[in-house]
């Protein structure tokens, strides 16, 4: 017990130290600057409350990985295509692909795509956010 009243009794003298240390480098009248919190990104997805983790902070945090392939390499052709423009053949090639994922490959699948500039159908990307949901709930 005594050891622990000693060292309690160091780390209050040493605290004193350092609050007199700090107030003899300060100027005279001048206040310590307030620490300024960044306000953080609020996540735009449009799925986002399905995730985990806002996607676009995953793609951010993976920004340095290359590209994954999940099998879909065919996907590729629809770079730049607007959601509501597939057919409902192409949008057939995506559910191909979505349902023989594993779970735990849908959001990296998603973040490939992204990567990509793949779009998915609208139709997909609801039938995505439902398994994702799923996922999560399990």
């Amino acid at each position: 017990m005594i050891p622990a009243l000693y060292i309690f009794a160091l780390m209050i003298v040493v605290g004193v130290v350092l609050y007199i240390f700090d107030l003899r480098s300060r100027k005279p009248g001048e206040e310590p600057e307030p620490v300024v919190q960044p306000e953080t990104d609020v996540c735009t997805d449009d799925c986002c409350s399905t995730h985990e983790v806002c996607p676009s902070e995953m793609l951010l945090s993976g920004a340095s990985s290359g590209i994954v392939y999940f099998e879909d390499e065919e996907l590729d052709r629809f770079r730049g295509r607007p959601a509501e423009a597939y057919t409902g053949e192409e949008e057939e090639q995506f559910r191909d692909v979505l349902y023989t994922l594993q779970p735990s490959d849908l959001l990296p699948w998603e973040q490939s795509l992204k990567k990509r500039g793949v779009i998915m159908p609208k139709a997909i990307r609801e039938e995505f956010i439902m398994l994702y949901g799923e996922r999560k709930n399990k």
